[in-house]
């Protein structure tokens, strides 16, 4: 089993608010976990580090969590991280959940 970026799910942990704004927020939630470190060329310290996914799978989603907490408070600062786990999919891989609240 490993983990995979592709099947991210962002939730918010209490409705409300502008829907407007939480799409942008999920939006750019996404492109931060999407994006390993060093590959924007603007920012190179924007994204997550993605060398623990070769790590076995219980040191892999203690880290990987770290760096999921660690990369949206500091590029999305209008939401703190309330919970990351993971979740299997029917591929043997496992999702990240991510749920947040405001800031």
């Amino acid at each position: 089993m490993s983990i995979t970026l592709s099947g991210i799910e962002i939730s918010f942990d209490r409705a409300g608010g502008d829907e407007a704004r939480r799409r942008e927020i999920v939006r750019n939630i996404e492109n931060i976990l999407l994006t390993p470190v060093g590959t924007d060329p603007l920012y190179r310290d924007f994204g997550i580090d993605t060398s623990m996914l070769d790590y076995p799978l219980d040191t892999a989603q203690s880290m990987m969590a770290v760096e999921v907490i660690d990369a949206i408070e500091k590029w999305e600062p209008r939401v703190r991280v309330r919970d990351v786990s993971f979740v299997p999919d029917p591929s043997g891989s496992l999702g990240v959940k991510v749920v947040i609240g405001s800031g």
